[in-house]
């Protein structure tokens, strides 16, 4: 996703990374990576833990998931792989910001970038699902 940000932002979207790191551990990913989109420290992983991605015995480690979530904070689209190389291409995450434009446009002319929050992952619930 980091080599596609501007595409990701052109549509409208916030790009966030949430890591089962402490913060000093995620901001050195986030400079050795150059991740240009903020990244969310969970080390006690709540948020991992709310949205099922955690570990499994054959997943060899962290499963990779991408929610696509809207401002209401509704879960739009999900995908949770199996092994960390199970990931959807940029393209078809990009693909599903252009659907879901198209299903549910947003009201108003304004940059739909002003009202993205992040949330600290203290604060973490269970995900609302639709689709």
């Amino acid at each position: 996703m980091r080599d596609d940000y501007a595409e990701f932002r052109r549509r409208g979207a916030e790009v966030v990374g949430i890591a089962p790191h402490d913060v000093a551990e995620a901001h050195r990913l986030v400079q050795d990576l150059k991740i240009p989109f903020p990244i969310l420290a969970d080390d006690n992983r709540a948020v991992f833990l709310a949205y099922d991605v955690q570990s499994r015995p054959w997943s060899l480690g962290q499963r990779p998931a991408v929610y696509v979530v809207d401002r209401a904070g509704v879960i739009r689209w999900a995908y949770l792989g199996w092994q960390q190389w199970d990931i959807p291409t940029n393209a078809q995450v990009l693909a599903v910001l252009d659907d879901l434009a198209a299903e549910y446009p947003v009201e108003g002319s304004g940059d739909a970038a002003d009202d993205r929050h992040i949330h600290d992952a203290s604060e973490a619930h269970g995900p609302e699902t639709t689709r």
